[in-house]
């Protein structure tokens, strides 16, 4: 099975531009050593603005890895057992990295960089096995209330430039993967268009799954701040996964439709965090999983702690790796 960390190079997907490569060889030294002390044997890397492509050099920021640095950390990673896997999210809330392309959405510039970028990572990455294309959170509206210019695609275009990204990753001979959003979004649009065995999905959820694990607003600040306030004021919440706008909502639809995507015949990689303070996550989501999904689909587990690959997010980082082994060691015996 795969064992795998999401992990970051370059940063520029989110919603404030950062001028230089956020990752430290120190950092990532350590987490390599601690991912194989772990068990885990697949390392997906966020590349980002943090590669110097040989066909658009013009993406990278100042601390981007060399080419010759991509082939070396593929070779030594795989030397020790772990298989590296490269990462370019394409979708359109997360393709800062991509500058002026990721406004071209539709041109036949922005599908023609797409597909020069597809091929010189499979080329770099000696031949991967996937190459992940992220696709997520093109669905959700409270996401694009953090962003000063939105673009998303709806309708026939999304379905276009899912399926020519796929092709392009196809076309090199290896298989596209994606997050599990569109799939949750439109799940029998998706059985019509994308065909099972040809792509990788991962379904994600960070939060509680059953009621006694769920986030109690006193865990954090924030949260309590957030749900105690404003719209949220007279539904005197206890729990984060009750909120009736977005979490109680993201919830059901990722239970209705992850394990019916792998009894589908997709294959999937569900992923689990700790990113937002629920320790039981991992627990819940090997255990869920394991128990429920058909397994000759379910080719493994991922966990993202959705931060910098810098020393003052290691320690995080490997709680996150320590929780996905602890979930591993009891659930899959």
């Amino acid at each position: 099975m795969i064992w795998s960390l999401y992990a970051t190079l370059g940063y520029n997907m989110w919603y404030t531009e950062v001028p230089t490569v956020p990752f430290e060889d120190e950092a990532w030294k350590i987490l390599v050593d601690k991912a194989i002390e772990n068990g885990f044997n697949q390392i997906v890397l966020d590349l980002g603005e943090g590669v110097r492509y040989g066909s658009h050099p013009e993406l990278a920021h100042p601390g981007a890895w060399t080419r010759e640095r991509v082939r070396e950390e593929v070779k030594a990673l795989r030397e020790r057992g772990i298989e590296l896997i490269p990462k370019l999210n394409f979708s359109a809330g997360h393709d800062m990295w991509l500058g002026d392309y990721g406004k071209m959405i539709g041109l036949p510039k922005y599908y023609e960089v797409c597909r020069d970028l597809i091929t010189e990572v499979y080329n770099l990455f000696d031949k991967p096995r996937y190459i992940h294309l992220g696709m997520d959170e093109e669905d959700d509206p409270q996401f694009f209330e953090q962003m000063e210019l939105v673009t998303f695609r709806r309708g026939e275009l999304l379905w276009h430039d899912l399926q020519y990204l796929c092709d392009c990753v196809r076309d090199t001979g290896s298989t596209p993967w994606i997050w599990g959003d569109i799939y949750w979004c439109y799940p029998d649009e998706f059985k019509k268009r994308i065909k099972a065995g040809k792509i990788l999905l991962s379904p994600w959820y960070y939060r509680g799954l059953a009621r006694e694990n769920f986030t109690p607003l006193s865990s954090n600040p924030v949260y309590f701040e957030k749900f105690t306030s404003g719209k949220y004021k007279e539904f005197n919440l206890q729990y984060v996964e009750d909120d009736p706008f977005h979490e109680s909502k993201f919830r059901e639809r990722f239970i209705r439709t992850s394990v019916p995507a792998a009894e589908a015949g997709y294959d999937i990689v569900p992923c689990a965090s700790v990113v937002f303070g629920n320790m039981k996550n991992p627990d819940e989501i090997v255990e869920y999983f394991m128990q429920n999904a058909p397994h000759k689909h379910l080719a493994g587990f991922m966990v993202a702690p959705w931060l910098s690959t810098e020393m003052k997010n290691i320690d995080e980082i490997i709680k996150n790796m320590e929780m996905l082994k602890f979930a591993r060691d009891k659930f899959c015996k």
